[in-house]
């Protein structure tokens, strides 16, 4: 049984210096009111990022919401929003 290649949805890899673009353009995860997050990739048609805000219980037991990335890059938010130079 052969794959279809045709499919519209290619899987699509970012390199860092993409993932890192795009979180520049997350809002802040503690005010934005839905879970996920869809940056489109500067130059590359149709190309976008997910991300999906999530909950994280630090070692002191505060809880702090962040950015993630395929649950496997967190995104600081001190840079969700950081206009590049």
């Amino acid at each position: 049984m052969s794959e279809d290649n045709s499919s519209p949805q290619k899987k699509f890899a970012p390199s860092i210096s993409q993932i890192i673009s795009a979180a520049k353009r997350l809002p802040p995860p503690e005010t934005y009111d839905k879970i996920y997050f869809q940056a489109f990739i500067d130059g590359e048609s149709g190309k976008q990022i997910n991300f999906e805000r999530i909950k994280i219980v630090k070692p002191d037991g505060t809880k702090v919401v962040k950015w993630s990335f395929k649950g496997r890059i967190m995104i600081e938010s001190k840079y969700a929003g950081q206009k590049e130079s």
